[in-house]
């Protein structure tokens, strides 16, 4: 979808739960005779037999799957060890989705460094010393961006201000899309096919579309010479791009394989088992692709996913083989700290499968998988759930050796049936406290822990934001809210006292239904945590503004020290009492402090509009914004802009030459 297409479905669709969902989740049942009691009793004796006797670990869910077959493990699960075997598992987790009814449901540590200021600014992490990729990084000196298909090297300096160099793929099936800068290393992941496959930027499909042969693909680069980047090494794993970080030294990638179809409405004898074995490279090993053989791959019972989940861990500064671990069924939520990777997968399944789609028969759970990470090695943990199902990376947190998550439940996804909770987990995954019942007929829109603190955005009609104290793991208590209208997508703190909420401003019109009129900025005062306060707030646009930001963290440049809020915008604002029009796009640029509140500096566009979407240039759309010393740089597709901070004046601008 485009952002024309967004602000003008804005202009007509309510803020409404089931409209605001974004994964569909397809449940399905297969109804059985029912057995009778001597049958019931017997079978359960033998299968308790066997699972003792070939120590494979039983859960209690209903719906776990656990082949007589697989009697290997590796740190607790279970190895796939077989063609034979994945066919099996992969038929048995698709077994209640196989049915001929069909029901479709659709749902959906501080980064704050007071004490010194920095020359330049870097991505908008969650963690401190957890790195995470994007499409521009800069070490003070040289910016790296990657746009249109290739990589650009600009020389920072205003005097000077030029393309260095640029890493271009024209004659490989490549598109870099993130990137990590460490010293003189760069690093370029991005996908790659092994067949042509045509490109569209200009559209949502582009990063939504998912084909056979797609590979996660890593090249590291020695940049001491910036004029002449020297390619060193390439790494690359079937399937797509979920996720990286960068802690020290070491990069970790994760991503989703998915299963080919044929697998689940074909015979085995008519499959040949080769073909479903995730390829790789590693040419610190070979330049020819292998293939990650069933024997090393080990999967999760309790996941229904066919899907193998691919995290890959190594230095950048040596050359040692890379650590990758193979599992089958997947997660797409992913929290790291500096010593653990946490990735989550929610399940929906029936409590009980006889009352299919009946009232409050639904079970949701978030599983978590934790994996310890230590020098570019990658080692399976624990396993551990709880109940509901979690929004993002922010709604997860791991602090002392404990791992805090937030969850939205309900028993049959209507409105009126949802809760809020928050729960916490021991080194081991193991609840050991929690709060439940939160803002019941409401969801969970935005989550930031905070040391001890959590602060949970609920919302329905107005915009509860809650204080939950997390100084005792083994019981968290509510300490206050606060309700306004609207709502934060991402909260971001400001000091230990103050959170900032970017989100959307709400109106509520008399048939009772709730409508977006334009994003709004807030600071919250939590020095008094049992009465949460809305310090200052403004309004920005109408119905139909839309930034990034609500949905990508990372397009947040934010400093206290220099005193910088920036993000991309386009604004649209409401022409007639009736309909908005698009005015401006760009990055908007506040100071905020706790006497004044916030103050509009300025805004950069690197393109004019003069008659809404009619005029409008995407490769000018402002998709980033930095600061090296004094100066913000704009980048979008086409064009870097350098503004003096101070005064909001153009410095310099340089054209990145992109074809169409």
């Amino acid at each position: 979808m485009s952002k024309k297409d967004y602000i003008d479905a804005m202009n007509e669709i309510r803020v409404d739960e089931n409209l605001k969902k974004s994964v569909l989740i397809k449940i399905k049942d297969k109804k059985k005779k029912k057995p009778n009691l001597v049958y019931s009793l017997a079978f359960a004796t033998i299968v308790f037999i066997i699972a003792i006797s070939i120590v494979i670990p039983i859960n209690q869910n209903k719906n776990t799957v656990n082949p007589i077959k697989q009697v290997e493990q590796e740190n607790g699960l279970p190895r796939v060890k077989s063609f034979e075997n994945l066919y099996d598992i992969v038929k048995q987790q698709q077994k209640s989705n196989t049915d001929e009814q069909e029901k479709e449901i659709i749902s959906i540590q501080e980064t704050n460094k007071d004490s010194t200021e920095s020359k330049y600014s870097e991505t908008n992490n969650q963690v401190e010393g957890v790195d995470e990729s994007d499409i521009v990084k800069t070490d003070g000196e040289y910016i790296y961006y990657v746009t249109k298909g290739k990589l650009v090297i600009v020389n920072s300096e205003p005097n000077n201000f030029k393309i260095a160099s640029e890493i271009k793929y024209d004659e490989e099936n490549f598109r870099p899309s993130e990137i990590f800068i460490n010293e003189n290393k760069l690093i370029i992941i991005g996908k790659k096919y092994k067949n042509s496959t045509t490109f569209d930027d200009n559209t949502i499909s582009y990063d939504l579309l998912y084909t056979p042969d797609e590979y996660t693909n890593i090249k590291v680069y020695n940049v001491e010479n910036r004029q002449k980047p020297k390619y060193e090494r390439e790494i690359q794993i079937e399937g797509s791009l979920l996720t990286a970080r960068m802690i020290g030294e070491n990069v970790y990638v994760i991503s989703n394989k998915y299963m080919y179809n044929d697998l689940l409405v074909k015979n085995k004898e008519e499959l040949n088992g080769d073909n479903y074995k995730p390829q790789y490279l590693d040419t610190a090993i070979s330049n020819e692709e292998k293939c990650i053989e069933y024997s090393e791959i080990c999967y999760f019972p309790e996941s229904k996913d066919s899907t193998f989940l691919n995290i890959i861990g190594f230095n950048i500064n040596n050359n040692d083989p890379a650590d990758i671990e193979t599992y089958l069924g997947a997660g797409t939520k992913v929290y790291a700290s500096k010593n653990n990777l946490y990735i989550a997968n929610v399940k929906y399944e029936y409590k009980d499968e006889k009352l299919y789609g009946y009232y409050d028969n639904l079970s949701i759970n978030t599983y978590i998988y934790k994996f310890k990470l230590e020098n570019g090695k990658v080692e399976y943990s624990n396993t551990g759930s709880v109940p509901g199902e979690v929004l993002n990376q922010f709604s997860m947190d791991e602090n002392n050796g404990n791992f805090r998550i937030a969850t939205t439940n309900s028993t049959n996804l209507m409105e009126e049936t949802k809760t809020n909770n928050l729960y916490v987990l021991d080194e081991n995954l193991k609840t050991v406290g929690s709060i439940e019942n939160l803002a019941k007929g409401e969801k969970i829109y935005s989550v930031r822990f905070v040391g001890n603190k959590a602060y949970m955005v609920t919302f329905v009609q107005t915009d509860p934001l809650f204080v939950i104290d997390l100084s005792e793991p083994t019981n968290p208590v509510l300490l206050g809210e606060l309700k306004i209208p609207g709502y934060s997508k991402y909260l971001h703190p400001y000091d230990e006292n103050h959170i900032i909420g970017f989100g959307e401003n709400t109106e509520t019109k008399e048939n009772g239904s709730v409508i977006t009129i334009g994003m709004k900025m807030a600071l919250f005062d939590v020095t008094n945590p049992t009465s949460p306060k809305e310090m200052y707030s403004i309004d920005i646009g109408d119905t139909g503004t839309y930034s990034e930001l609500l949905y990508d963290h990372k397009s947040l440049l934010f400093s206290k020290e220099k005193n910088i809020i920036a993000f991309p915008i386009s604004i649209s604002e409401e022409e007639n009492n009736y309909r908005s029009n698009l005015k401006f796009q760009g990055a908007i640029v506040y100071g905020l402090d706790l006497e004044n509140g916030f103050t509009l500096k300025g805004q950069i566009a690197h393109m004019q509009i003069t008659d809404g979407y009619k005029d409008y240039d995407y490769t000018k759309e402002v998709e980033r914004i930095i600061y090296i010393n004094n100066n913000l740089y704009t980048l979008s597709k086409g064009i870097i802009k350098v503004t003096n901070m101070e005064n909001m004046e153009e410095v310099e601008t340089i054209n990145l030459e992109i074809e169409e």
